[in-house]
C-alpha cells in the first residue's frame, strides 16, 4: 500500500491526480517525503531482519555441530574466538550456498573483498603534498 502511495505521489498530471484522489492523499498531513522515508525504513528493516536470520542460522549450525561432537564422545571442546568466527563464517557461506547457489557465494565473497579493499585504502596515509 505504501508503494502505491509513493508511486501516486510521483505520477504527474491527470493520472497522478486521479491516483492521489483514489488513495485519499489530496487532503491530510501525508506528504511524499514522509511516505518515501517510511518506505525506505521498512525496506531497510526487512533487509536487516534477513541478514540477522542468516547470521543466526549460521551460529545455530556451528553450535549444533559442537553439540554433536560432544554427543559422539569427542569430549567437551571450547573453541577460541577466532576458530568460532571462522566456523560461523563457513556456516554463513554454506547457508548462502543453500539459498542461492555458488553464484551467490561468489557474489558475497566479491562484495566482502571489495569492502575490505575500501577499508584498507581508507586506512592508508595519503601522499604528502609538497
Amino acid at each position: 500500500k505504501l508503494k502505491k502511495r509513493v508511486s501516486a505521489w510521483k505520477t504527474t498530471g491527470k493520472k497522478g491526480q486521479k491516483a492521489r484522489k483514489k488513495l485519499g492523499l489530496t487532503q491530510g498531513n501525508n506528504t511524499f517525503e514522509n511516505d518515501q522515508e517510511e518506505l525506505t525504513r521498512l525496506i531497510q528493516e526487512v533487509a536487516e531482519r534477513k541478514k540477522a536470520n542468516l547470521v543466526r542460522a549460521a551460529k545455530r549450525t556451528v553450535k549444533k555441530k559442537l553439540r554433536e561432537d560432544v554427543a559422539s564422545g569427542k569430549g567437551v571442546y571450547y573453541p577460541k574466538r577466532s576458530e568460532l568466527r571462522k566456523m560461523e563464517l563457513e556456516a554463513k557461506f554454506e547457508e548462502i550456498r543453500k539459498r542461492g547457489g555458488d553464484e551467490a557465494v561468489d557474489k558475497a565473497i566479491a562484495k566482502r573483498r571489495k569492502k575490505n579493499v575500501a577499508k584498507s585504502h581508507k586506512l592508508m596515509p595519503s601522499h604528502m603534498v609538497k
